[in-house]
């Protein structure tokens, strides 16, 4: 004999004694004592009848008959502490709980008609929903609960949401209709074939709530738009035999189509320079009165006028389209991605104006009021937003298949960005697409797409310093900073021109502008629940390091984003930025960041493991530059930089070779006088060496023909000698000659003139010197091999003689003469 709880016995008695008015106040102890009650509840009854039952399950028979007389009862309150107490028991109860749930079925139907409070009829359509779910298991029990009482729920719940005839307004809160909207959208996946014949219905009651506007007779929150936007694509289940697929593709190019003739008033004010790949022709539409669309119909949306309306219904069918590739199919369906793209490109291709330019910049129709525009560019950003979140869910949707799709997401997502990037949704957004964008498809963008992100690096990088407090709005290079001087190289001259600093400001009326603010007022929230856009600038800011191709990255980007992930406190961007070291044009690698990494994280196992097998050349450098570097040095002047337009950019290179061309001139009259002193004097030293006998010219000779040769000693370079101290030892080499005079004259030469090329370090120049060609004659006394030592004397004056640079490269001769070829030669 099991024992029973003793929860299960209190339960019985309370619900035995407390009155029944009394009972919604102690609903939460009830339920409590019911959750702790599964295992009585769910056990299964003995088959064999005893003499004397079971305590256990006579006390699970006594609740059940107290809960289905309450809800039968004639008592408001007592109809609320029963649905509680059968949604508690069907939680726990399991198979048992459910095969005795018929009569608690019918009864929670019967509540949702009678004039109960309304949170008594929430919970009925809850508790629904939730049994309903459940029998989905038991086919038996679908035959025999479910089928013959779901249309009975399911017209209740229509008749709940359907509006009065007297009023467009529903009767019941926008929260209850949420709520029904969820649970007719589970109800109808579970069971497409009971509720086919209420797909009409269902369509007609929801499709005020798929795309609301400011003329609507409601507010709709954005919790119900979500949720009637779910039920009208679950509708596709209810299609018969194998056309759930026709249907999905169906009602999605139906909302495309309807997004096209709602842009088709909204962007009346423009002209349009978008032409449709999909085969969609804009339609003439009227410019008298305000732009409307909708209608009365039952396959159409309500009624909207005014440019502010057509925008939040534009808005909200692209939220449409997003609900189509967020919510599961019954089947396997074909995406209308060039469709989808086509409308995208059309909305992203009308931006904001330039502050500058005004409406200049972007050709308008002159038949549409200036107030009209205006609007227009005030609700632009709104569907830009929308446009973008359709690009994110269109991503993570596709996977890897959206490759091909990249190039083109991310031209519109950087048009978008680069007209309102002042807008913090607008940046938040960016960064949540070009996140997916790149973790996609980053390694595989060209030069050109990367150069295009620069802007979005950029504004990244000034977002978490901003909330970090390193950055401020008055900043080089901010979103909302002005620069009165675009060419920060050239000092602005005063009114009359003769100065070359900047005229002060005029001075503040304001006595609070010369406090200082302290530092932690500018630092924002950190917390990415009440600061999503430094959430997601910094969720991104590793992927620049980790997807993008570092080899596209210019000098001044890559070393915002290592400044702004050392200041940051990123682990993530700092390890990115370790393990994707940057390399610039000439193939010099820039020194890493790891010993920030290190003296940030020193108890971090990944950095631990990376410090201990990370093999880095020119570590005693690398540490040095980086202890040594402060990361706040220049960070607004670098902010600036990797911002700077192309534009700017030639315009500032183009000053410095104006700049530049006069000193080119008078480098160039000096680089030929030097040139032709240094010719005259090559040749007298070569006719020097010609004179000095045939020992000097065999020297000479042998010394012309190793430098032709590779030599390996080559690379030895010496100190700078003073011009006093060559011409000194190159006159002392003279005396010593004119001393000891060669005895070998006895040689007939002739000169042969061979131009030989110096390589220097800047260039290439080609001299013309005179080598002497020695021709075997008989000789009285043969030349005795002279010592190394004075071979290499003589080869250094040669090389001191022929120095022109700062610093040279030796040759050392460290082979000795021999006089046996000589000898055989005579």
């Amino acid at each position: 004999m099991s024992i029973p709880p003793s929860d299960l016995r209190v339960l019985c008695r309370r619900l035995a004694s407390t009155p029944v008015d009394d009972l919604p106040h102690i609903c939460p102890l009830l339920v409590s004592q019911v959750l702790r009650c599964g295992e009585a509840l769910s056990a299964v009854p003995e088959t064999k009848a005893k003499d004397k039952s079971s305590e256990s399950a006579t006390l699970v028979h006594r609740l059940r008959t107290h809960i289905t007389t309450l809800l039968t009862g004639k008592s408001a309150s007592g109809r609320f502490a029963a649905v509680s107490l059968v949604k508690a028991v069907v939680d726990v109860g399991g198979w048992e709980s459910l095969r005795a749930s018929d009569a608690w079925i019918r009864g929670l139907i019967a509540i949702l008609g009678k004039p109960d409070p309304l949170v008594s009829k929430e919970l009925c359509v809850i508790t629904l929903t939730k049994i309903y779910s459940l029998l989905q298991g038991y086919q038996t029990l679908i035959r025999e609960m479910a089928t013959p009482t779901l249309p009975s729920f399911v017209t209740a719940m229509l008749n709940l949401v359907k509006p009065p005839a007297s009023s467009k307004a529903p009767k019941v809160p926008a929260s209850f209709v949420d709520i029904i909207a969820g649970s007719l959208a589970k109800i109808v996946a579970l069971y497409p074939t009971t509720t086919r014949p209420f797909n009409s219905q269902i369509r007609a009651a929801f499709k005020a709530y798929v795309a609301p506007t400011m003329t609507d007779a409601t507010i709709v929150p954005q919790s119900l738009r979500e949720s009637a936007r779910a039920l009208l694509v679950v509708l596709h289940y209810t299609a018969p035999k194998n056309g759930s697929s026709d249907e999905w593709a169906k009602g999605i190019k139906n909302y495309i189509k309807e997004a096209h003739a709602t842009a088709d008033q909204v962007f009346r004010a423009v002209r349009e320079s978008w032409e449709s790949t999909a085969g969609y022709r804009v339609d003439m539409v009227r410019t008298d009165g305000e732009p409307f669309g909708g209608g009365n119909e039952a396959d159409e949306l309500p009624a909207w006028t005014g440019v502010t309306a057509g925008s939040e219904r534009l808005a909200g069918l692209i939220g449409q389209l997003i609900e189509y590739l967020r919510v599961s199919t019954k089947a396997p369906v074909v995406v209308p991605v060039g469709e989808l793209l086509d409308l995208a490109s059309r909305i992203t291709l009308i931006t904001l104006p330039k502050p500058t330019t005004g409406e200049d910049s972007i050709e308008t129709n002159p038949a549409i009021s200036r107030d009209e525009k205006a609007e227009l560019w005030s609700v632009l950003p709104e569907v830009h937003m929308a446009v973008l979140n359709l690009h994110t869910v269109l991503l993570g949707r596709l996977g890897a298949n959206a490759v091909p799709l990249a190039t083109d997401i991310l031209d519109q997502m950087v048009r978008v960005f680069t007209s309102g990037r002042h807008i913090a949704a607008i940046r938040e957004t960016v960064y949540v697409l070009a996140k997916d964008l790149l973790e996609i498809s980053g390694p595989g963008l060209l030069k050109l797409n990367v150069d295009s992100m620069v802007p979005v690096i950029q504004s990244t990088c000034q977002d978490i310093l901003r909330a970090t407090g390193h950055f401020s709005d008055s900043s080089a290079g901010g979103p909302s900073a002005t620069n009165s001087n675009p060419n920060p190289k050239k000092p602005t001259a005063g009114k009359t021109g003769a100065g070359i600093m900047n005229k002060p400001a005029q001075a503040s009326s304001n006595a609070d502008a010369f406090l200082t603010s302290s530092s932690s007022s500018s630092i924002l929230s950190t917390d990415p629940t009440t600061n999503p856009l430094f959430s997601a600038a910094l969720s991104l800011l590793p992927l620049f390091l980790s997807r993008l191709p570092q080899r596209h990255l210019s000098p001044e980007a890559r070393g915002l984003i290592d400044r702004t992930a050392i200041l940051a406190n990123s682990k993530a961007a700092m390890l990115a930025s370790v393990l994707n070291p940057y390399k610039d044009t000439r193939g010099r690698y820039y020194p890493t960041i790891l010993p920030f990494l290190v003296r940030q994280f020193p108890a971090d196992q990944e950095v631990e493991v990376l410090r201990t097998n990370l093999m880095r050349v020119g570590a005693g450098v690398s540490q040095q530059v980086a202890t040594s570097w402060n990361p706040e040095e220049g960070l607004e002047e670098l902010a600036a930089t990797a911002g700077k337009t192309a534009g700017d950019k030639e315009e500032d290179e183009d000053e410095e070779m104006v700049d530049a061309e006069g000193e080119d001139k008078e480098d160039n009259g000096d680089k030929e006088a030097d040139a032709q002193l240094a010719a005259e004097d090559k040749k007298s030293k070569a006719a020097a060496a010609g004179a000095w006998g045939a020992a000097s010219s065999a020297t000479a000779e042998k010394s012309a023909a190793e430098e032709s040769k590779p030599n390996p000693f080559a690379t030895v370079t010496v100190a700078e000698e003073s011009k006093s101290t060559r011409a000194s030892a190159k006159k002392r080499k003279v005396e010593e000659e004119a001393a000891t005079p060669a005895k070998r004259v006895t040689r007939s030469s002739r000169r042969k003139t061979l131009d030989v090329e110096e390589e220097t370090s800047a260039a290439t120049t080609t001299t013309t010197v005179e080598v002497v060609e020695e021709v075997a004659m008989s000789a009285e006394v043969p030349n005795p091999a002279k010592p190394v030592v004075a071979v290499m004397e003589e080869k250094k004056g040669e090389d001191d003689e022929d120095s022109d640079s700062d610093a040279e490269s030796v040759q050392i001769d460290m082979s000795l003469e021999d006089s046996e070829d000589e000898e055989e030669e005579e």
